[in-house]
């Protein structure tokens, strides 16, 4: 497609028009009394404008000037003199090209009848034409070369051939290769795509979309059969292509384009989710809030008991949050007391018995359901667990984690792949551009899936590489396609074979030893834990008491030495003042030793 635009602007740069000697090509005197009676000429245009180029959608005119003859510049004069919108004037030979050669474009010619055109690669200019041509008795040089297509195409052009007298409106219908004549004073403008005689149109598509982007062909088969032409769809991208399509919606420099039907868009290619282990049956039947409720409300219960219970106020919270889960695995475990303890254990039991049957009926219906582990689909996930290869066009812009090469033998390795419609059509263009596509042979190799989240998404573009006004054919198709709801049925009345991943979800089979045998499994568990847990309690009841007589033991063992301590001190006071008297009266001195006592 590059190589094609520089080959277009080289040629749009090589094509000009040829001036004969001696035009002088000078600015004509605007709003000066004319001196030839054109009223029948100007009078001929607006009605031809009216109808070919109304004021009303093309907002501007342009004047291309190559002919100083006086009556041409009355004709001229004339026509700017109408009150009509703004006229942008040149008298450049390249003005034809510079000017004119896009759509939507209204201009009007004034030649002289004898300039030629260089041999060139013949391209379709796009703009609609009023070409002023003298009448010449030699023959009209410029007329015969335009209608020949050997520079350039004017498809959309009417020649306006006129002297002092008399004027001729002469159209070259190009599906016909043949020039019509139209009546000055009842012009009826025809309609040249109504029969385009057998022309083909040359569609492009991207390689490996000709056998999926099935909605093209339809479309191209409605226009063919109806405007009576044939059609031809390949994947090469030159100026003999009538229109294409790009799976992604950019610009492309010197092509015109339309809004089509369908979106574009780049899809990620995500590993899909693996079985969940059997155990997950054990924990899925209720989700996280329904746990954390579970857990919350056995604990306020185990508070409530621990401060307002008669007899479970003697226990600490620990123990009475493990006789309420023992409540919902067996049953209640102790004795208690109290009207209000008596009507909480009660209601929590009825409680108990609804959720556990609740949890049992789902356990057995998650036994024949098969559990998958969460989908990645959105955005957040896609960067939270995907790896992208270093080469991937769209990742860097999108904050994606990029790292090794497509053929990488990472399990989190996603891919990006430019894509159309939905995710059916984007597993058939992976299924058939795995030859193509590095991401897409990848995806198909390891058997990926679409996310569901589609990233730089835009309206499909129909890209019109030539000017031709076969491009006019398109809105009212596409207009006519989506007000009728025809694109929607065409994709899903299609029977399209794509190798969609089939999961087993449900276990549609009878069951065997095995399946028996792990539904006991699962029986002997809960009774095991129930078991398990009624230990527990019992030991952790046993652990509370033996805690209780150790903490005793020490407090008793403490309290002990401590009054041993304060004894000794108080005998040793005595001892020294009992000593003190002694010396002072003579008397012996009592040893310390004799006086230590032990007080329990």
């Amino acid at each position: 497609i590059v190589m094609f635009q520089a080959i277009v602007v080289a040629v749009f740069t090589y094509l000009a028009l040829q001036a004969p000697d001696g035009n002088a090509f000078d600015t004509f005197p605007l709003l000066t009394p004319l001196e030839s009676n054109i009223s029948f000429i100007l009078k001929a245009f607006v009605e031809l404008q009216s109808q070919w180029c109304p004021p009303w959608r093309y907002k501007k005119f342009y004047i291309l000037n190559y002919n100083s003859d006086q009556l041409s510049e009355d004709i001229l004069t004339g026509i700017l003199q109408l009150n009509g919108p703004p006229w942008i004037i040149s008298t450049e030979p390249s003005g034809l090209t510079y000017w004119t050669y896009e759509n939507n474009r209204c201009a009007v010619i004034m030649v002289s009848g004898y300039e030629r055109m260089r041999p060139a690669r013949p391209l379709y200019y796009g703009s609609r034409y009023f070409i002023f041509h003298p009448n010449l008795v030699e023959g009209n040089v410029f007329m015969d070369q335009i209608n020949s297509g050997m520079s350039c195409i004017l498809d959309k052009a009417y020649f306006i051939v006129y002297n002092r007298t008399t004027i001729e409106i002469q159209h070259k219908n190009f599906f016909t290769n043949r020039t019509i004549q139209l009546d000055p004073a009842n012009i009826r403008v025809p309609d040249d795509l109504k029969d385009l005689h057998g022309r083909k149109l040359h569609i492009a598509l991207p390689e490996g979309n000709e056998q999926v982007a099935t909605f093209e062909r339809y479309l191209a088969e409605t226009i063919c059969q109806q405007r009576n032409a044939s059609y031809e769809i390949s994947s090469l991208y030159d100026a003999s292509v009538d229109y294409g399509v790009v799976n992604m919606g950019v610009p492309f420099p010197t092509t015109d384009k339309t809004i089509a039907l369908g979106s574009t868009f780049v899809s990620v290619m995500v590993p899909r989710s693996k079985p969940k282990p059997i155990i997950a049956a054990l924990i899925d039947p209720f989700d996280y809030y329904t746990w954390i409720t579970l857990f919350v409300l056995i604990f306020l219960l185990a508070l409530v008991l621990s401060l307002f219970g008669k007899v479970l106020s003697q226990w600490n919270i620990i123990e009475n949050a493990l006789e309420m889960i023992m409540c919902i695995l067996g049953g209640p475990t102790r004795k208690y007391g109290g009207w209000f303890e008596n009507q909480i254990i009660t209601n929590y039991c009825l409680l108990a018995i609804v959720i556990v049957y609740s949890y049992q009926s789902l356990i057995i219906s998650y036994l024949t359901y098969t559990r998958y582990s969460p989908e990645i689909n959105t955005e957040d996930e896609i960067r939270n667990h995907c790896i992208f290869p270093v080469g991937s066009t769209w990742a860097a812009p999108l904050d994606f984690h990029t790292d090794g090469e497509y053929d990488d033998g990472r399990d989190n390795m996603c891919f990006l792949f430019a894509s159309r419609d939905d995710k059916q059509i984007t597993t058939l263009l992976v299924e058939n551009m795995r030859d193509i596509d590095p991401a897409a042979g990848q995806a198909y190799k390891r058997n990926l899936r679409v996310a569901d989240t589609v990233l730089l998404k835009y309206y499909l573009l129909y890209y019109f590489f030539n000017k031709s006004i076969i491009r006019e054919l398109f809105p009212f198709y596409i207009g006519a396609f989506r007000e009728s709801g025809l694109f929607d049925q065409h994709y899903r009345n299609k029977s399209i074979h794509t190798a969609i991943h089939s999961r087993e979800m449900f276990g549609v089979r009878s069951f065997n030893v095995s399946d028996l045998s792990i539904i006991w499994y699962l029986y002997a568990g809960g009774v095991m834990v129930s078991i398990l847990w009624f230990g527990v309690e019992i030991a952790f009841f046993h652990c509370l008491r033996c805690g209780r007589m150790v903490r005793k033991r020490c407090q008793t063992y403490f309290l002990r030495r401590k009054c041993e301590i304060l004894s000794t001190c108080t005998m040793e006071n005595q001892v020294h003042t009992l000593n003190e008297r002694s010396k002072q009266q003579s008397l012996p001195v009592f040893k310390q030793q004799h006086w230590k006592c032990s007080v329990l």
